[in-house]
Protein backbone atom coordinates (compact mmCIF):
# COMPACT_ATOMS: atom_id res chain seq x y z
CA UNK A 1 0.00 0.00 0.00
CA UNK A 2 1.44 3.70 -1.26
CA UNK A 3 1.76 6.12 1.80
CA UNK A 4 -0.89 8.79 1.13
CA UNK A 5 0.86 11.92 -0.57
CA UNK A 6 -0.02 15.97 -0.76
CA UNK A 7 -0.34 17.58 -3.65
CA UNK A 8 1.88 20.24 -4.65
CA UNK A 9 -1.05 22.85 -3.87
CA UNK A 10 -1.62 21.03 -0.22
CA UNK A 11 2.28 21.65 0.16
CA UNK A 12 1.85 25.31 -0.46
CA UNK A 13 -1.25 25.79 1.41
CA UNK A 14 0.64 24.31 4.58
CA UNK A 15 3.68 26.26 4.17
CA UNK A 16 0.92 29.54 3.88
CA UNK A 17 -0.91 28.89 6.96
CA UNK A 18 2.07 27.92 8.64
CA UNK A 19 3.72 31.05 8.11
CA UNK A 20 0.41 32.80 9.31
CA UNK A 21 0.30 30.87 12.34
CA UNK A 22 4.19 31.78 12.84
CA UNK A 23 3.34 35.69 12.59
CA UNK A 24 0.44 35.60 14.49
CA UNK A 25 0.52 37.18 18.00
CA UNK A 26 -3.39 36.21 19.03
CA UNK A 27 -3.23 33.68 21.36
CA UNK A 28 -7.10 33.66 21.41
CA UNK A 29 -6.97 33.34 17.82
CA UNK A 30 -4.48 30.44 17.87
CA UNK A 31 -6.18 28.53 20.62
CA UNK A 32 -9.56 28.65 18.63
CA UNK A 33 -7.68 27.26 15.39
CA UNK A 34 -5.81 24.48 17.25
CA UNK A 35 -9.55 23.83 18.51
CA UNK A 36 -11.14 23.43 15.11
CA UNK A 37 -7.85 21.32 14.34
CA UNK A 38 -8.36 19.07 16.89
CA UNK A 39 -12.26 18.20 16.09
CA UNK A 40 -11.26 18.33 12.23
CA UNK A 41 -8.40 15.69 12.88
CA UNK A 42 -10.30 13.05 15.12
CA UNK A 43 -13.25 13.64 12.56
CA UNK A 44 -11.24 12.70 9.76
CA UNK A 45 -9.97 9.51 11.90
CA UNK A 46 -13.68 8.87 12.47
CA UNK A 47 -14.27 8.79 8.90
CA UNK A 48 -11.22 6.79 7.87
CA UNK A 49 -12.54 4.32 10.49
CA UNK A 50 -15.88 3.74 9.15
CA UNK A 51 -14.32 3.67 5.67
CA UNK A 52 -12.33 0.75 6.70
CA UNK A 53 -15.25 -0.40 8.49
CA UNK A 54 -17.17 -0.82 5.40
CA UNK A 55 -15.26 -1.97 3.14
CA UNK A 56 -14.39 -5.02 5.53
CA UNK A 57 -18.45 -5.13 5.66
CA UNK A 58 -18.47 -5.31 9.02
Amino acid sequence: MEPIALTLGQKFEIEKFSREIENSDDVPALRSIAKELLVAWKQQQAASAWIIRQSQGL
